[in-house]
């Protein structure tokens, strides 16, 4: 049963990246996950199998690391910096 559920979480977030790339974002080339989820080997080989890209180790095993990256790289692309 929770295998199901974890399946179509992943179907669901494959649906968005597609999406997303429809309306010209970039493709999705690579994912880097972080918090408990990402310790769970079978749910990380689900979201692997599902989104087809290659899942990289992150620099930091704290979320709001990864926040702080994208928070500085879009006011460094914005010219805030």
């Amino acid at each position: 049963y929770l295998k199901a559920i974890l399946e179509g979480i992943a179907a669901v977030e494959a649906l968005g990246y597609r999406r997303l790339a429809e309306l010209g974002a970039p493709r999705l080339t690579s994912v880097r996950s972080v918090g408990g989820g990402a310790a769970n080997a079978a749910w990380t080989a689900i979201r692997q199998r599902k989104l087809g890209v290659e899942f990289r180790a992150a620099l930091s095993d704290e979320a709001a690391a990864g926040t702080a990256r994208l928070a500085l790289k879009g006011a460094s692309e914005a010219g805030l910096l």
